[in-house]
């Protein structure tokens, strides 16, 4: 699992980098109006990325159920308890 982990967290880190790439590409925008409403913009559509980022947690648990793997073992593989991992399949979490 130890391996699992460090697989899943440089993806997690790959993921995260790009992201902040993206938005210094923020700072690129030579008008100062622009790139404050732009900044603003961002801010106000993040929660929508958010939930995303929630949506492919749920569908990569539905798959691992799918394939066979009940809830204790989902919430091992994924680093957390039973109840919670039935919670992200259920898209309470």
């Amino acid at each position: 699992m130890g391996e699992e982990t460090d697989d899943a967290r440089q993806a997690a880190d790959d993921v995260l980098a790009a992201v902040r790439a993206a938005l210094r590409g923020l700072e690129a925008i030579p008008d100062a109006t622009v790139r404050a409403r732009a900044a603003g913009l961002v801010l106000r559509e993040w929660p929508a990325e958010r939930t995303l980022a929630k949506e492919i947690r749920q569908q990569a648990v539905d798959t691992l159920h799918r394939g066979g793997m009940d809830f204790p073992e989902i919430g091992q593989a994924i680093g957390t308890d039973r109840s919670r991992a039935w919670r992200i399949w259920k898209g309470m979490s």
